[in-house]
């Protein structure tokens, strides 16, 4: 598979999330991932979410930055926005063993990036901007 990379760059609003959703299953094809589709999108979605009601604090004129490419075996998205920092790491697991009303709220977005993505790293770059980078090993059907 050669390196391809498709991009999108989006105001930071809750209505752009169908549009999102569109652009990363139309990269699925045109990287020939459609077999992937559906766990990326999931992640993608997730991240942007957190990115439009967290770095950003609700609907923004700012921007998120989508880029979508294939090295090797692997699709690497990358998501990018100026937003506040955010440490993925420093959300608590979440409870996954009680009941739907018992249990705390957060952290069910990360656990499903990580579920979907056989990678998610989070990148802060001082003065420029947040960097998520999500990797699916293409040759695994999972």
């Amino acid at each position: 598979m050669s390196a391809s990379r498709i991009e999108l760059e989006v105001e930071a609003r809750v209505e752009n999330l169908a549009a999102i959703d569109d652009f990363v299953a139309d990269a699925m094809k045109q990287l020939g991932a459609e077999a992937h589709s559906f766990q990326v999108q999931l992640a993608v979605n997730e991240a942007c979410t957190n990115i439009i009601r967290y770095a950003y604090s609700g609907d923004s004129d700012q921007p998120i930055h989508i880029s979508c490419s294939t090295m090797g075996n692997d699709l690497v998205v990358r998501i990018r926005d100026k937003g506040k920092p955010f440490e993925p790491d420093s959300v608590p697991a979440p409870d996954t063993q009680s009941g739907l009303f018992e249990r705390e709220l957060g952290g069910l977005g990360i656990l499903l990036m990580r579920r979907m993505m056989h990678e998610v790293r989070y990148v802060f770059r001082a003065g420029e901007c947040n960097e998520l980078i999500m990797t699916r090993h293409l040759a695994q059907e999972d």
